[in-house]
């Protein structure tokens, strides 16, 4: 068994703990608990006849500006970046969150998810994704289990090359 740094990043209350708890637990929660630092919960996936523990890292939100420690980013072989498709916030300075993102932990490529699709019709998400300025991998519901397994299986890809 191989074991996976996986980082799940973005502003505060995008959902990365639901996410999160909706992949390991298969759990989902109204509460809203703000992470503290840095969480890591652990799963075990198959992949292409691979047997991979994930060691998903909670990387507590921020509102833009604070500095996250660059320790957290050390050693990761993946990097989740989560908006929320109902908060204009936190997907319109998406660029440069990215691009420290990407500073911080030398991964190129990043998998790009908009979260809470439960809270927007279809066509209001078809605005958001207009709006934002990069190619969104996958629009996921933590609450309704919607492309959450996807979003994971995606990034576990991504720690294999």
């Amino acid at each position: 068994m191989i074991a996976k740094k996986v980082l799940l990043v973005g502003n505060f209350g995008v959902g990365k703990t639901s996410l999160i708890r909706r992949f390991v637990l298969n759990e989902f929660s109204e509460d809203y608990i703000s992470t503290i630092g840095v969480r890591v919960s652990k799963k075990v996936v198959e992949y292409e006849n691979e047997t991979i523990k994930l060691m998903i890292w909670d990387v507590a939100g921020t509102s833009g500006n604070e500095k996250i420690p660059k320790a957290y980013f050390l050693g990761a072989h993946a990097a989740m970046f989560v908006f929320d498709v109902s908060r204009e916030e936190t997907y319109l300075t998406i660029d440069e969150n990215l691009q420290m993102v990407k500073e911080l932990s030398g991964l190129q490529n990043i998998t790009i998810v908009g979260n809470k699709k439960d809270l927007l019709t279809q066509k209001e998400l078809n605005k958001v994704i207009e709006q934002v300025s990069v190619n969104i991998d996958l629009i996921t519901s933590a609450k309704e289990n919607d492309n959450v397994e996807a979003a994971f299986m995606q990034l576990t890809a991504q720690t294999l090359n």
